[in-house]
């Protein structure tokens, strides 16, 4: 039944709905519709233009090669033969290359390391290392001064040839790195705050293994390092009473100062008024002295010097070389030399251009000569100037070291009773004699203060420097058993590894020397420091 118009009017204006939430519905489903549709429509558009592609091929592990009959027949044979001779070529090849392999490698690591040995002496010129080890690593001497005493020493640097049978590599690595402190050995290594990169800290190292010598010949060579320390005690009162009468000398050529300048104090002056003064200069002259020549004086040999002038000069040269001397004194023979400044050994002709030659006889013009005196005699006057102003200054350490020398001599601290080292180690004389000069050719730079600097400066033996004082008993106290102090200089010290009785070694300084005293040797060490 259809309703009428009024019915469809109420309807609507009622507040209730039709139905449901029909309308809502419709209108999402209708525009979904649509969408679909559309979308449909767009999809056939778009492929309906698109052109036909060509079949893709298949990969030709897809395709198929031969069939059976295509395949049994001579090419398989040929297939098969070959495979045969490449398996029994391969079966000769790999064992060839198997045997020649190692070879190969070892012939390669070995000129890596040639490699490395050349950088690495390339370092050590450059680093001057053997300027302190000597230059085949046998051991020399750096010139240090000597703090407490303030007296030039020549410090002892060990030799490095035979440094691999008494430390492990990685504690070479160390000592270089880091340095030592205390000694002249400074820090070579980036991380110690040297100059030298991991690698070429490598090829020091590389180029150090080669210089070493052989365990026989480390062994051989104990007795003379024996024999050595002991001269060096029979003679330590020679050497230091020598070493007084240099120093005596050098404070000699101190007071000596101030007389010695008055002689060259207005020699500047006296130069510059000849090479300048009216009818003494030439326009060259004045200009050695920074002056204009007023009025030129005679010069016959055209040499930029009057004839007057040079005469003169030559005078004044030879006051200050008569003047300007320093004592030396032989070490050996205690004789004492003057030594003269050969800068001043000048002679100025008129008659001659040339007066005087250089080394290779090749003539030097007088004016060039001339030059040369000047400058030289002011350096000379400035220095003896200061001499003269400051001599106090100058004589003060000087008179400090002789008292520090002749002390040294009273106290004779590097001076061994062997009578009283038998007595206390039970030990025959000579072999007190022998037990004394290893402890001082192989212990002594570590255990005794000053040792290496030189018997003047040296302490009591083991009073101690970079390692522990070995005085008191001391050695007792941290081996008990005497066969733990043998084994401990036989193996040395690890790092960070204990020792004894609460001994503890920081970077395993303590080096082993199993590997180049024997073991009657060590025995011999041993007694001696226990008595200490």
């Amino acid at each position: 039944m259809i309703a009428s118009l009024p019915q469809v009017i109420a309807v609507a204006e009622s507040s209730e709905p039709v139905g449901p939430s029909n309308v809502g519905l419709g209108s999402v489903v209708l525009t979904i519709a649509v969408v679909i549709f559309l979308g449909w429509i767009g999809y056939l558009v778009i492929n309906s233009r698109r052109k036909t592609r060509p079949p893709e091929e298949a990969p030709p592990n897809q395709e198929f090669f031969m069939d059976d009959e295509g395949l049994e027949n001579n090419r398989l044979t040929r297939v098969l033969t070959a495979a045969v001779i490449a398996a029994g070529v391969l079966a000769i090849v790999m064992p060839i290359y198997f045997v020649s392999e190692t070879s190969r490698q070892e012939a390669a690591a070995e000129e890596i390391n040639e490699d490395y040995i050349h950088f690495g002496e390339e370092w050590w010129v450059k680093f001057e290392c053997g300027a302190c080890h000597g230059p085949d690593g046998g051991g020399g001497a750096a010139e240090i001064v000597e703090e407490r005493s303030g007296l030039s020493a020549s410090w002892a640097a060990p030799a490095n040839n035979d440094v691999f049978f008494r430390y492990s590599e990685d504690e070479v690595r160390h000592w270089i790195v880091n340095g030592r402190a205390g000694t002249p050995m400074p820090a070579s290594g980036l991380e110690g705050g040297g100059a030298m990169t991991v690698q070429e800290v490598d090829q020091v190292i590389a180029y150090l293994r080669s210089l070493q010598i052989s365990q026989m010949e480390a062994f051989e060579k104990v007795d003379d390092e024996v024999a050595a320390a002991l001269d060096r005690i029979a003679g330590g009162a020679a050497t230091i009473e020598a070493r007084i009468v240099v120093e005596n000398a050098k404070l000699a050529d101190i007071e000596d100062g101030p007389a010695q300048f008055e002689v060259i104090r207005s020699m500047p002056d006296d130069i510059d008024a000849l090479l300048s003064g009216p009818g003494t200069c030439t326009v060259e002259s004045a200009a050695l002295v920074g002056a204009a020549c007023a009025e030129e004086g005679p010069d016959a040999d055209r040499d930029g010097l009057t004839d007057d002038v040079e005469p003169a000069l030559t005078a004044l040269a030879q006051l200050a070389y008569e003047t300007l001397t320093k004592r030396s004194v032989d070490p050996v023979t205690l004789e004492e030399t003057t030594v003269y400044d050969d800068e001043f050994d000048l002679e100025f002709s008129p008659t001659s251009p040339f007066s005087m030659s250089d080394a290779t006889g090749t003539p030097i013009p007088d004016l060039e000569s001339a030059r040369a005196f000047i400058s030289h005699l002011d350096t000379k006057h400035l220095e003896w100037s200061l001499l003269t102003t400051r001599n106090e200054q100058f004589a003060e350490p000087v008179i400090d070291g002789i008292a520090f020398l002749e002390d040294s001599l009273e106290r004779r601290a590097w001076d061994v009773d062997f009578d009283q080292v038998a007595a206390a180690t039970g030990l025959t004389r000579t072999e007190a004699e022998r037990s004394v000069g290893l402890f001082n050719a192989y212990c002594a730079r570590c255990h005794t203060a000053g040792y290496s600097a030189g018997v003047e400066f040296e302490q009591e033996p083991g009073s101690g420097a970079w390692a522990p004082a070995l005085t008191d008993g001391r050695t007792v106290v941290q081996f008990p058993d005497a066969q733990d102090h043998i084994d401990f200089i036989i193996n040395g010290a690890n790092a960070s590894e204990r020792y004894g009785v609460n001994g503890l070694s920081g970077v395993g300084g303590m080096p082993a020397f199993g590997a180049v005293l024997s073991l009657e040797d060590i025995e011999l060490i041993v007694k001696y420091e226990r008595s200490l």
